[in-house]
């Protein structure tokens, strides 16, 4: 746990040594994601920072990465980060604090980002976008059963009267 937790920091001290170092950036949201992660199952929950201030490091952290890749790619100096595993995890971050609509506006970047990228046809895509498609359809059923259950206790109400 410890050395989990050195990881973190040191990684977000390389990206305030080197802010412009996609790379940094985005292992750094991996590293937050890894802490999570771990911490939730080892019972080690009430180490980790609030949810908010997690929530959004790994956002920064990642939102940070793919705009310089995207940078760097516009210059030919790619750092080969896949940035579609990055909006995933982000995805999956925010299905985990029940931020489902947050979890669908990164689940629908990353089609695109694989595509984008040239790497359909790599061994590892199907298996990604099978998962982000899992996720998103888990995040929509979880939104609909919400929105069920706001309404059901208006009309109980209105049935009252």
């Amino acid at each position: 746990w410890n050395e989990i937790c050195y990881g973190v920091d040191v990684l977000r001290d390389s990206t305030l040594l080197n802010p412009a170092d996609a790379r940094a950036h985005y292992h750094h949201g991996m590293a937050i994601s890894a802490r999570h992660k771990y911490a939730m199952r080892t019972q080690r929950a009430h180490l980790l920072p609030p949810a908010d201030e997690a929530a959004n490091s790994m956002i920064n952290a990642f939102e940070m990465a793919i705009r310089l890749e995207r940078k760097c790619a516009g210059v030919g100096c790619k750092n080969c980060i896949n940035l579609a595993a990055g909006y995933l995890t982000l995805a999956d971050f925010m299905a985990r604090l029940k931020s489902f609509e947050k979890a669908i506006v990164y689940l629908e970047q990353i089609e695109g980002l694989v595509s984008e990228a040239g790497d359909l046809d790599q061994h590892w895509a199907p298996s990604m976008l099978q998962q982000a498609n899992s996720m998103m359809e888990f995040c929509t059923a979880e939104m609909a059963k919400k929105k069920r259950s706001e309404v059901l206790p208006n009309e109980e109400k209105v049935q009252t009267l």
